[in-house]
């Protein structure tokens, strides 16, 4: 069985230092793709190449060889079977089993995600051969029901991450025990739980491709009945407001949102968190910017302000920030992160930040802002 084989190698392997730097290495490619993965855009997908594989390979000391000759003396798995007798999906759940006997759920739950990394980007090419038109799939994602998960998470991240913990948690008595029959097993439920709920989104995806639907994010003109609805709708937006602002304003935000703000290689994460712990302690403008995104939503979207606390929230804000609208609301918004930008950054290195760099981070402390409301909306 695989355990025998391998399971004191890997236990030897993984010392403290070599967690870290697979922690590192894995950290390092979902920042490489943050662009994708801290958001809900599946129009296009992201690489997983032999050089990603070779990161768990490399931390154990085992080779994509071994595993292959391995596997095929195995009676257990079933070779016709691309995923269940996948080299890199079994050393992954190996080292999985490595940390859940060692009763480290954060770095077995860790491994899971990254091998699903691998899975989604894999089941993503099956549905969609030739990736996806972005507004088909921006309306596809906005106007999901219920029904689908992916409306209850702010990023791809986020779903593959609590997609991870479950299966973990369902599987972890058969993980620890082993056998090449549960790896297999475990592999493949793995796998359809990815690839069933791409499918579903695939489904919706084409037909709203046959009958021409696609989201629009550049409307700028209101009529007197948006502004009368809007008007009715004020309560609802000073809730949302009120609860948003106070959380910022105690510096209650949950540090996840500035990961999933991250949009652009070149921002940093801490510099990032910096300046936005400064634009809290400034307070100049938090509310007004909270609540001009609030109400462009609530003008533009045409939807129900119940929308705000779910993924499509953040499909329409992400899109509209690209788009060339001079409402007033996006206006304010963007003069007032200009002004927080031009206030603070020369505090994280530099006095002049070139235009790339600048619109990165512009765009940064927008999207942790829709972030932001988005959770507040959804407690």
């Amino acid at each position: 069985m695989l355990k025998e084989e391998f399971g004191d190698r890997i236990a030897k392997a993984l010392t403290p230092a070599i967690v870290n730097k697979l922690d590192k290495g894995i950290s390092d490619y979902i920042d490489r793709n943050n662009e994708i993965l801290m958001t809900l855009d599946m129009s296009q997908r992201y690489s997983f190449a032999d050089a990603d594989r070779a990161l768990l390979y490399n931390a154990v000391s085992i080779s994509e060889a071994e595993m292959k000759h391995a596997i095929s003396q195995s009676k257990a798995i079933y070779k016709g079977n691309k995923i269940q007798s996948n080299p890199f999906y079994l050393l992954s759940f190996l080292v999985v089993r490595h940390f859940a006997i060692k009763k480290d759920d954060e770095h077995a739950r860790r491994i899971i995600l990254y091998m699903s990394l691998m899975m989604y980007t894999s089941a993503h090419k099956g549905v969609f051969k030739y990736n996806a038109n972005k507004q088909i799939m921006d309306y596809t994602i906005a106007h999901l029901s219920r029904n689908f998960y992916l409306r209850q998470v702010t990023s791809l991240y986020a779903f593959l991450e609590d997609n991870a913990a479950t299966v973990y948690n369902t599987y972890k008595a058969r993980l620890i025990n082993g056998t090449d029959t549960d790896l297999a097993y475990i592999t493949d439920a793995l796998w359809h739980r990815v690839k069933s709920k791409l499918q579903a989104i695939g489904e919706q995806y084409y037909k709203n491709h046959r009958s021409g639907n696609y989201l629009n994010a550049d409307t700028d003109n209101y009529s007197e009945d948006d502004y009368r609805e809007i008007d009715n709708n004020s309560f609802i937006i000073d809730r949302v407001v009120n609860k948003t602002y106070t959380k910022l304003i105690n510096h209650q935000y949950d540090n996840r949102l500035l990961k999933y703000a991250i949009t652009q290689s070149d921002v940093s994460y801490q510099k990032l968190k910096n300046l936005i712990e400064d634009i809290i302690d400034s307070d100049d403008g938090v509310r007004k910017v909270v609540s001009s995104i609030v109400e462009y939503y609530a003008l533009a979207s045409g939807k129900s302000l119940d929308y705000i606390g779910r993924g499509d929230f953040i499909v329409y804000m992400k899109t509209a920030y690209g788009t060339n609208t001079d409402t007033q609301q996006m206006a304010e918004i963007k003069n007032q992160i200009d002004k927080w930008l031009s206030d603070n950054m020369y505090k994280y290195g530099r006095a002049n930040f070139g235009k790339t760099v600048r619109q990165s981070y512009r765009k940064s402390v927008y999207m942790f802002f829709v972030f932001m409301i988005n959770m507040e909306a959804k407690a």
